[in-house]
């Protein structure tokens, strides 16, 4: 028998296989807190006729994607691979599909499925949720729910208040992981390392990686708070160059430098949502901060957190995965298991903690206990017109 050289991110580095077909027995989950959200929508009837009810909202309630052929993601319409699966997106053509995150603000029933929420922290202004296309155990999303912005080049019209939004979603993020997962002797004892169990709770938080995406797959803004280490199959792809892309993912530490530094000088870009990924970090160079250094010192900081963190055993996984190939975990030889897509779904349930108390073998979840109609909300104070319709609210 060959010697199986697991390291503890869950990958074999002599070739490149990952642990798969995790027994879900073996991985301990944090339920959503109970009194969070509530169990009815306020909307019903699906999106297409609360759209077609008030189309008014029609500019806010649609994305343009790329969908992918393989695993049915939305992926942003700059991806050239599938940050789900690795697939090649090179000759998909754009689409539109519904803006589920403006959907969860409103309370709407449905699209093509529920649109119930794994909610772990909610107030009058602010939604936490599990990503349902989680990358790591704990992954969260932060989304404002009293504000319209599609994606983070609105921020850059108007910093001050940009920069208040900006610490409230960290900071509700945190505390949703923190009162969430973290809370969970067991779960932290299962996901992270002796290393990470022996650091204080508030100490972890250095770990975690904060950022946004753009162009997002979703078109409100929403803070991706992922706690590594990443799920074994996501290693692969984050190692294939499908996660964390230059030029499309912006760290939250990044955004908030140069927020700083425009308030202080009084700058603004009224044109920003204008502009293309690549225009605005030219017009943030100006500013003395360095994107590609950010990104590079992101991408570090994760490797590095990862390593440190990690804790899989390969006694918890059935099978290894390279490519397509599923093989034994130690000997090597193929098989007879669910195709590498199968094993991922199946991988998926038993490692995130979206939906969790699973009913009747799927997530679960609530809707949003505080949502907004149309004639309730307020319109944002703007610098300038090139904000109106892009940064304000819902109208």
């Amino acid at each position: 028998m060959m010697s199986s050289n697991w390291n503890p991110e869950g990958c074999r580095e002599e070739d490149g296989a990952l642990l798969a077909g995790a027994i879900p027995e073996k991985f301990p989950s944090v339920d959503i807190p109970t009194g969070c959200g509530t169990l009815e929508p306020t909307i019903t009837g699906g999106f297409d006729a609360w759209i077609k009810a008030n189309p008014q909202l029609e500019s806010q309630a649609y994305n343009e994607i790329l969908k992918c052929p393989n695993c049915g993601k939305p992926c942003a319409v700059t991806m050239t691979l599938c940050n789900a699966c690795g697939t090649s997106l090179a000759e998909v053509a754009v689409s539109k599909s519904p803006n589920l995150f403006v959907a969860f603000i409103f309370g709407v029933d449905k699209t093509a499925f529920p649109l119930k929420i794994s909610m772990r922290l909610e107030t009058k202004d602010i939604m936490v949720f599990d990503d349902p296309l989680a990358i790591t155990r704990a992954h969260l999303l932060s989304v404002p729910t009293d504000v319209y912005c599609p994606d983070i080049r609105s921020l850059f019209v108007d910093p001050g208040p940009a920069l208040a939004l900006l610490k409230r979603i960290e900071d509700s993020a945190w505390a949703a992981l923190r009162q969430g997962h973290l809370a969970s002797a067991e779960w932290r004892r299962k996901a992270l390392s002796a290393a990470g169990n022996d650091m204080p709770i508030e100490a972890l938080r250095e770990h975690v990686i904060m950022a946004f995406n753009l162009p997002p797959s979703q078109y409100q803004l929403h803070l991706q708070y992922m706690l590594p280490p990443l799920l074994p199959s996501h290693l692969g792809v984050f190692r294939r160059g499908a996660h964390f892309m230059h030029m499309r993912h912006f760290p939250l530490k990044f955004v908030r430098e140069t927020l700083q530094k425009m308030y202080a000088t009084g700058a603004a870009f009224p044109e920003a949502p204008t502009l293309t990924a690549q225009e605005l970090v030219e017009r943030i160079s100006k500013l003395g901060v360095d994107y590609d250094k950010a990104h590079a010192e992101d991408m570090d900081r994760l490797a590095k957190s990862n390593a440190l963190l990690a804790n899989y055993d390969p006694a918890d996984f059935k099978h290894a995965v390279k490519g397509e190939e599923i093989t034994d975990k130690h000997t090597r030889s193929k098989v007879e298991a669910p195709s590498a897509k199968e094993l991922d779904a199946a991988d998926k349930l038993a490692l995130q903690g979206y939906g969790r108390p699973y009913k009747d073998g799927k997530p679960g979840g609530v809707y949003y206990s505080y949502p907004r109609s149309p004639e309730a909300l307020p319109l944002m104070e703007s610098k300038t017109a090139a904000c109106d319709g892009v940064c304000g609210l819902f109208r």
